[in-house]
């Protein structure tokens, strides 16, 4: 990148930060270029300028870092709001959600779960990207979530098990290894092994050494010997805090 390329891509960033959240979610949608990418694509090469060039890309990584509880408001404002422009009310559940991760605020994670019950997948699955990675407290309430992995269609599934990571409910741990045990879709196995290396202690350690004996496929078999791993590691470095 040159220095032109990354001035600009800097004013951008400044911009975006600074945008009231209506504008950025607008911006979300907006899959336009951004300078001087805007010019090389219209005059020089049509096909090779990757998503990574878009406006929309820039907007959905500052989305990602949302903190302003002053925002709530107006999130669910559009949320609430059915007649909303679908794209523009999906990204709101997804600034509102990574705002619940990034406060560690229950209220406003059980406020967006609870809307698993009622929207159709494409705003289920914005749901589960956007709180896959949040810290979830033992009283948090993952119903809705443990409902379609164990209902839901396998594509669903497979996104309810991802967002069931770092749980600090040791019920989802039993939940999850009977889902593990009983479903024969590959890949949501491979994912609930994956949700596993972030909760599992020896009860996940045990059957996913058993399955690993009989596993075939290298994809297959690096997701259980990744959770197995990260298990053990995670169970060591907690031993060792105790102690010290």
């Amino acid at each position: 990148m040159n220095v032109i390329e990354k001035i600009c891509e800097k004013k951008l960033k400044e911009k975006l930060s600074k945008m009231p959240v209506e504008n950025l979610l607008s911006e979300m949608t907006n899959n336009s270029y951004y300078f001087p990418y805007n010019i090389w694509k219209k005059y020089f090469d049509k096909k090779s300028i990757e998503s990574g060039k878009w406006i929309s890309w820039f907007a959905t990584r500052e989305a990602e870092k949302i903190t302003d509880l002053e925002q709530v408001q107006t999130l669910k404002k559009i949320i609430e709001n059915k007649n909303k422009n679908n794209e523009i009310r999906r990204k709101s559940f997804f600034c509102l959600g990574h705002l619940s991760k990034n406060t560690r605020n229950k209220e406003l994670f059980e406020y967006l779960i609870n809307y698993l019950k009622s929207e159709p997948e494409e705003i289920q699955e914005t749901i589960f990207a956007s709180i896959r990675n949040a810290e979830k407290p033992i009283e948090y309430n993952l119903n809705p979530i443990i409902e379609i992995l164990k209902n839901g269609k396998i594509g669903m599934k497979t996104s309810a098990a991802i967002a069931l990571k770092n749980s600090e409910n040791p019920e989802i741990e039993l939940i999850l290894l009977n889902s593990f045990q009983n479903e024969k879709n590959k890949h949501l196995q491979e994912m609930i092994a994956s949700t596993l290396r972030t909760l599992g202690t020896e009860k996940s350690i045990y059957i996913l050494e058993e399955k690993l004996k009989i596993a075939k496929g290298r994809d297959y078999k690096y997701f259980i010997e990744n959770a197995i791993e990260g298990i053990k590691e995670r169970i060591n470095t907690n031993a060792n805090t105790v102690q010290n």
